[in-house]
């Protein structure tokens, strides 16, 4: 009870709080009267337009900003914030300053609030409805809330004075300001909206033209924005169904591919040329910053106000506690002021409940703010890595073809640059937001402390600077140790890229377990490095997590030593609030330092790759390429360039006119005839009449080429070290027909790569024709895309019947078609699996006679074919769609009967050219070579009568097999026969616990239990550390009745007990986290051990129907996530999981009534979590998903550079690169903003939390029912919650999506194998004999798919040598198959020297058996 001297104060305080409210009266009702009245009007028009006129029918999900938009809602919220303290104070004045209450003290306030907060929906209106003229009741209602603000504050001091300490005269005249700021944002929209004075309109944006651009994040008001409002729509129809991709829409312009990879072109060509000048190489980190560092600031500035708002925190946390001591107590503290008529500053803050509603506001600010920068953090690194990936795929397209086959980089080493260094940079730019605002969070925090416990903080503060300074450490021993984990997952990763582009050949020699053991090694190496950098990591992880404590221990025991005053409450959980503020500087620095230690040696690969010598194309020898994605739009005809040396246009060489007179003859001759010929349409639909008899360009002075080589000397390494071609002179004319022939190793191959520049240019020059900008080009290894068997003729021109059946025609394509599933409509595979080799070689034969190009270079397609096929091809297809249509040809063969149709034929040996000229001239000067090739042409041109007769015969008997073919694919359905490539597996839903199981299994389930047990021990060791706190800190409020000695002895018993607890809590947490990482480690060992073995056993049919690069996606990223991220993730899902369970165990301990109130707030936020993964997760596996596209473009791209260079068709395949990355972006963009909705609904529920338990303790200390001790301790614990519970949803969502990588590799694990195990061991010597036995044996490829062999009854005698022949197609293959088991037997069987081959062991008949692929 107060004394005497008290209640006389009280007294007198009222006595002048009425002589101050007698003349305030009148004012306030004036003031009340002006905000009411425009609240009113403000309304009315709204309910006007919204409803009684068209507007009332508009619905839209955007809005256009208005100049000053941002400006605009910035300053209405502080605006708000203003006027909710003008409440506070005149409601606190009213019950400290009057006897009675007095309404006028804050009703007028809550007129002035209403009416702000009503100004700012109806700005949101005129916006949204786009009608400007609206806002000119804004600029009337601004001047007359300046005017009555004005009056008060000149009223006010007219009769207090003016005091610095009134708390009003701060809300006055920071109103005042507001007011006169929102005024001219008003008065600047009237200017430039309504009378576009000085103002040019922006047109109507791009972004919002698009029909499928669902993201609407940039055309949201600036609350929408922070709310992240544009993602309700998505998570609305995720919750209801899985979704799509279709469901997600487009990218916005601002993160399309093409137009982040100009901002980082011109950034690198700017930082090029700087270097160029400067003399150094090139800095990739300058560049990026250029282009992106602007972006990071803006985010790193506005987490910082974020992180700026949470050290109010502790400060809220200690009046708090001081405010309930003094109530507990039944203290009052008396003031000397200088005015009894207000509430002073130190009087306003000093309430318990005002702190409390900072508290409030304060967690609420920070979640936004932070969440705000965040998401700017995570939109710029998603541009960064989209930038990345789309150099990398530029710079992969003027990749000279020797780097890839010399050894200088590997496919391996590229696709890593486009997955794992891309991802490196991702992770390392979304960090960069939060590393650079913990210093100035530390120092900021540093500081208060030292102001609350002095010298005691500095010592804490030393061991902060130590653990820092072992991290940076670590970090830096951390970027080696990386290197050296990027280095082996580059060499297994180059291993099992050369198992799978071969597994035919591993699988025939039966090589899967010597393979795997040679995999296991260097996976043993790289799990070595990882259990190096999971020990790094793990003392990364202690320190961060160990580090409050470990400073709280030091500060507060060289407290109780250093100070004469005791450890109070106040004192103990402010220190505490701020050392658990240090915590998460702590963790986003140790993230940070992990992600930029994957970064830097990913940015110096990317920048050799960067600097890696381009092919000589671009060094404009040879056809240009175009430009890059910035031009991709433009006609594949006009891309490029034109260089001086390689498009020097049809020019004269008077020397060459003599010495090709014979050649000009002999093109005249061959075009004779021309009924014969048939005439393809080209694209620009040029009439067949086009192709004249006699060359139109051949005149008696001047002669066209082609092409041209001059003292040319080519070699394939890159320095122009060791020739491969020397002294080469060339002279192609337009029109001809050029042969080059010579032994194996010649260099035949070699020249055509010349010319078409893909070797270094030692010396010399090499022209080609203006008018001839691509070249066809069918390489001696035939290269098919994963497309349909129509789609890799047309090679993406516009499809025209006639011609097309022209060359199908011409190619001998109609029987292999018609004996397809689905027909030219079937899908062949990224290496063209379903086809002979002969056939591949004849797709790529039509895609070069499709295509209409002046020049074809054709490097021996005619090896892979038999006679009368080939006869057929050179006949119909070369000669009829080729030559004779006046198209420059230039044939490699070993085929000697075709040098009777060239004009010129070039013999080469050891590299050089050593004859040259027409047939007749070699046949002069070689005599021998041609005596050979007439008696090849001879049995080739005079086949066996009957020969025709059987071939005829052996097509009616096709023809009926593919009519009995035909009627069973109308059955199945063309679309399902066409689908070869089967689409990836996405699994829906949860992930499932048997996900979880299988990855407990790999660790061993009794050593994840032992993890449990660790963790349980800690959280329990933390909470018992704070309890202990608590006791110790309240033994400091009762010191009245105590000696000296028995303060002493209290001092040592708790301060002895708090080191014990305190140094069991770290040994425990330390335990947790090694004992964690290890056996994580050793379990994706286990994992990929498992997933390598059963890949390798799939049958060949699987590896058939499912692109390599979809494979290598689940060794790269997939075992990359459970090697690195996923022990990570699960790290984090425990112990945060306590953590929150700890703040409701210790507010339900402390106050039951906790439990009670923040219940129903406790089940939101569980409903808001499974709203949100159930999305989330959709949103994950579509990335995934989408992802492998991009790298399966990328792979499929570097397998066939020289022929999408020689076409020209590089655009075309960036516009699929662009497809495929717009669509991978669509998807993270949405899953990273959903994270961000998330967290903002999390932390506005964490401040309710806050709000409650604050609430409840304090009213709990202020009846008697708790200690002031115990008010803080639920307070600290209370204000992780906003962190941690949305850290806790995050990465369970993360390890739930991290969990798909697992899910992925286990669907691997788990695909059906060849029998490997037989019933019957043969003999060691089986087979010794030879003897054969097909025995009515009926195979195929898979059960969906008709047999190749059927009821087929053959024996082969021991001791003879067979000779199977047949057309191509016709089962040669598949016979050889069928001896090793390589396809499915499903009638009959397969006998050799008695023994029937399904019963023997897979890999001892394999390993019997030789065979020469």
């Amino acid at each position: 009870m107060a004394s005497s001297k008290q209640t006389l104060w009280i007294l007198d305080v009222v006595d002048n709080a009425t002589h101050c409210r007698q003349s305030q009266q009148s004012l306030d009702a004036f003031y009340c009267g002006i905000h009411l009245c425009f609240l009113l009007l403000l309304c009315s028009v709204l309910i006007i337009f919204g409803c009684f006129t068209s507007l009332r029918s508009y619905s839209s999900n955007t809005l256009l900003p208005y100049p000053g938009h941002k400006r605009k809602w910035i300053l209405s919220i502080f605006l708000i914030l203003v006027l909710l303290c003008d409440v506070g104070e005149g409601i606190l004045t009213d019950l400290t300053r009057n006897p009675e209450t007095q309404p006028h003290l804050y009703v007028p306030q809550l007129c002035a609030l209403l009416s702000g907060l009503i100004s700012l929906v109806y700005y949101n209106h005129v916006e949204y409805w786009n009608r400007p003229h609206l806002t000119w009741l804004l600029v009337l209602y601004w001047p007359f809330a300046i005017a009555t603000d004005v009056v008060r504050l000149i009223k006010q001091t007219d009769e207090v004075g003016f005091y610095p300490s009134i708390m009003r005269l701060y809300i006055v005249v920071s109103c005042i300001i507001v007011y006169i700021c929102l005024l001219f944002l008003e008065v600047n929209v009237v200017r430039t909206k309504i009378f576009h004075c000085w103002y040019t309109e922006k047109g109507f944006p791009a972004d919002l033209k698009k029909k499928r651009l669902f993201f609407h994040y940039k055309y949201n008001s600036l609350f929408q924005r922070l709310l992240f409002r544009t993602m309700n729509r998505l998570f609305a129809l995720g919750y209801k169904r899985p979704l799509e991709i279709s469901d997600l829409g487009c990218v916005p312009e601002n993160l399309e591919c093409k137009n982040v990879y100009k901002i980082f072109n011109v950034a690198y060509s700017v930082e090029q040329a700087r270097a160029s000048k400067q003399n150094r190489v090139p800095s990739l980190w300058r560049a990026y910053l250029q282009a992106f560092g602007r972006n990071i600031f803006v985010g790193v500035f506005v987490k910082g106000l974020g992180n700026a708002c949470s050290i109010t925190f502790p400060l809220s946390i200690g009046g708090i506690i001081t405010y309930a001591s003094v109530q507990y107590y039944d203290e009052v503290k008396f003031q000397t002021v200088e005015n009894d008529c207000y509430v002073t500053v130190n009087e306003f803050f000093a309430n318990g409940f005002v702190l409390t509603a900072c508290l409030f506001v304060a967690a609420i600010g920070r979640i936004v703010l932070v969440q705000y920068g965040s998401f700017m953090g995570d939109f710029v690194s998603l541009q960064a890595s989209t930038a990345i990936q789309a150099y990398t795929y530029e710079k992969s397209l003027r990749l000279p073809v020797s780097a890839l086959s010399s050894g200088d980089m590997t496919v391996g080493q590229v696709t890593n640059h486009m997955s794992v260094d891309a991802m490196a940079v991702f992770l390392s730019t979304q960090t960069q937001v939060g590393i650079w605002t913990v210093p100035f969070h530390v120092i900021a925090i540093l500081a208060l402390l030292y102001m609350k416990i002095g010298v005691s903080a500095l010592i804490g503060a030393t061991f902060y600077i130590v653990f820092l300074l072992v991290q940076l450490k670590i970090a830096g021993r951390l970027a080696g140790i990386q290197t050296e984990v990027l280095k082996t997952s580059d060499k297994r990763l180059k291993k099992i890229n050369e198992t799978l582009r071969s597994m035919n050949l591993v699988k025939l020699c039966g090589w899967e377990d010597m393979l795997c053991n040679s995999v296991d090694v260097v996976r043993n190496e790289q799990v070595h490095s990882l259990i190096k950098v999971g020990i790094y990591m793990g003392v990364m992880f202690s320190l961060s997590l160990v580090t409050t404590a470990i400073v709280s221990l030091m500060a507060f025991v060289s407290y109780s030593f250093l100070n004469h005053d005791p450890l109070t409450p106040d004192v103990a959980f402010v220190a505490l609030a701020f050392f658990s503020e240090l915590h998460l500087p702590l963790v986003v620095f140790t993230q940070a330092i992990h992600h930029f230690a994957n970064a830097i040696p990913s940015f110096r690969r990317l920048q050799l790759f960067f600097d890696y010598k381009e092919s000589g194309r671009t060094q404009k020898t040879l056809p240009p390429q175009s430009r890059g994605f910035q031009d991709f739009e433009s006609d594949r005809e006009d891309s490029g360039d034109e260089g001086d040396m390689m498009s020097a246009g049809s020019f004269t060489t008077r020397a060459s006119v003599h010495n090709d007179r014979k050649l000009v003859k002999l093109l005249s001759k061959s075009r004779k005839a021309t009924d014969k010929y048939l005439s393809i349409e080209s694209e620009s639909h040029v009439d067949s009449n086009t192709f004249q008899e006699e060359s139109s360009f051949i005149t008696e002075d001047r002669v066209s080429f082609a092409f041209q080589i001059s003292g040319g000397t080519f070699s394939w390494n890159s320095d122009g070290s060791s020739p491969t071609l020397s002294n080469i002179n060339l002279n192609v004319l337009d029109g001809s027909f050029f042969i080059v022939i010579g032994l194996v190793g010649s260099g035949k191959s070699s020249l055509l790569s010349a010319i078409l520049g893909e070797m270094t240019t030692v010396s010399g020059t090499v022209r080609i024709n203006r008018e001839r900008k691509r070249v066809a080009y069918v390489p001696q290894k035939a290269w098919l895309q994963n497309a349909t068997l129509r789609d890799n003729i047309i090679f993406g021109q516009a499809f025209d019947q006639k011609r097309y059946d022209a060359v199908i025609e011409a190619c001998a394509l109609q029987p292999d078609i018609n004996i397809l599933p689905a027909g030219d409509m079937t899908e062949i595979g990224e290496r063209g699996i379903n086809l002979s080799g002969g056939q591949k070689q004849r797709v790529s034969v039509a895609r070069a006679i499709y295509s209409n190009i002046d020049i074809v270079i054709l490097d021996d397609p005619l090896s892979a074919l038999d006679v009368h096929v080939s006869s057929h091809l050179l006949e119909n297809g070369i000669m009829d769609l080729l030559v004779r249509q006046g198209r420059t040809v230039m044939l490699v063969t070993h085929q000697l009967q075709s040098l009777q149709f060239a004009h010129k034929v070039v013999l080469m040996d050891d590299g050089k050219i050593v004859r040259q000229g027409d047939p007749k001239e070699i046949q002069k000067h070689d005599s021998d070579l041609f005596a050979a090739w007439e008696r090849t042409a001879l049995t080739h041109s005079e086949p066996d009568g009957d020969t025709g007769k059987d071939d005829d015969r052996v097509l009616v008997a096709e023809e009926e097999v593919i009519t009995t073919k035909e009627n069973k694919k109308r059955v199945l359905g063309k679309d399902v026969l066409s689908k070869l490539i089967e689409e990836e597996e996405r699994y829906t839903g949860s992930v499932s616990w048997r996900i979880y199981r299988t990855y407990a299994r790999a660790i061993k389930y009794s050593l994840a239990a032992l993890t449990l047990l660790l963790l349980i021990a800690q959280s329990s060791t933390s909470m018992a550390c704070n309890f202990w706190l608590s006791a110790w800190s309240g033994t400091g409020l009762d010191m009245m009745n105590k000696t000296l000695e028995n303060i002493e002895e209290e001092s040592l018993y708790y301060r002895h007990g708090y080191i014990v607890l305190t140094l069991t809590f770290v040994f425990l947490l330390v335990a947790f986290v090694f004992w964690h990482i290890i056996t994580s480690i050793f379990a994706a060992r286990r994992m990929h051990f498992a997933f390598l073995r059963n890949l390798v056993r799939a049958p060949i049919r699987f590896f058939d129907t499912t692109p390599v690069g979809r494979i290598l996606n689940r060794f790269s990223n997939d075992t990359q996530v459970i090697d690195q991220t996923i022990w990570v993730t699960t790290l984090d899902v425990l112990y945060t999981t306590w953590l929150c369970l700890s703040v409701v165990i210790v507010n339900t301990i402390v106050t039951p009534v906790f439990i009670v109130v923040a219940g129903p707030f406790l089940v939101v936020y569980y409903f808001i979590k499974k709203y949100y993964v159930t999305t989330s997760r959709e949103l994950q596996r579509l990335d995934s998903i989408t992802k492998s596209p991009t790298l399966a473009h990328f792979s499929e791209t570097l397998g066939g550079l020289s022929t999408v260079r020689a076409y020209g068709d590089e655009n075309r395949f960036r516009k699929r690169l662009l497809e495929t990355k717009d669509t991978n972006n669509v998807s993270r963009l949405h899953y990273l903003c959903g994270y961000r909705w998330l967290s903002i609904r999390l932390g506005f529920l964490g401040a309710i939390i806050i709000l409650i338990s604050a609430l409840t303790s304090l009213i709990s200390c202020t009846v008697g029912a708790i200690p002031p001790s115990w008010v803080g301790l639920p307070l600290t614990y209370a204000i992780s919650i906003c962190g941690q519970a949305n850290w806790l949803v995050r990465m369970f969502a993360e390890c739930e999506m991290n969990m798909n990588a697992v899910e992925r590799v286990e669907h691997y694990t788990r695909i059906k194998t060849e029998e490997y195990r037989g019933t019957y061991t043969p003999r060691p010597r089986w087979p010794d004999k030879g003897n054969i036995k097909f025995e009515d044996v009926s195979v195929s490829y898979s059960n969906e798919l008709e047999p190749v062999l059927e009821d087929f009854t053959v024996h082969f005698k021991a001791g003879e040598k067979i000779g199977i022949c047949g057309r191509t197609g016709s089962g040669k293959s598949s016979l050889t198959f069928a001896l090793f088991r390589m396809i499915d037997t499903y009638k009959g069987r397969i006998v050799i020297d008695d023994v029937d081959i399904s019963r023997v062991p897979l890999l001892t008949l394999r390993t019997r058996l030789a065979i020469i692929p």
